[in-house]
C-alpha cells in the first residue's frame, strides 16, 4: 500500500524532471545555435571583399546572408 502511495508522487516528479531537462536542452540548443551563426559571421567577415564576391556575398549583406543561411538549416 505504501509504495502505491509514493508511486504516483514519483511519477509526477519524474515527468516534470523530464520537462525540466528538455526545457535546458532546448535553451542550450539554442545558446549552440547563437554561437554557430555568430561564427559563420566571423568567418565572411575575415575575408577580403573579392572572396565574398566568389561567393556571391557583399559586405553589406552578410548578417542578411549568415541569417538566411540558418533559417534554411532549421527548416
Amino acid at each position: 500500500m505504501f509504495t502505491l502511495l509514493l508511486s504516483a508522487p514519483a511519477a509526477v516528479a519524474a515527468a516534470g524532471l523530464r520537462t525540466l531537462a528538455d526545457r535546458f536542452y532546448g535553451f542550450f540548443a539554442a545558446v549552440q545555435q547563437a554561437h554557430a551563426t555568430a561564427a559563420r559571421f566571423e568567418t565572411l567577415a575575415h575575408l577580403s571583399d573579392a572572396e565574398l564576391a566568389r561567393r556571391g556575398l557583399k559586405r553589406e549583406g552578410l548578417a542578411q546572408a549568415v541569417f538566411a543561411t540558418d533559417a534554411d538549416a532549421r527548416t
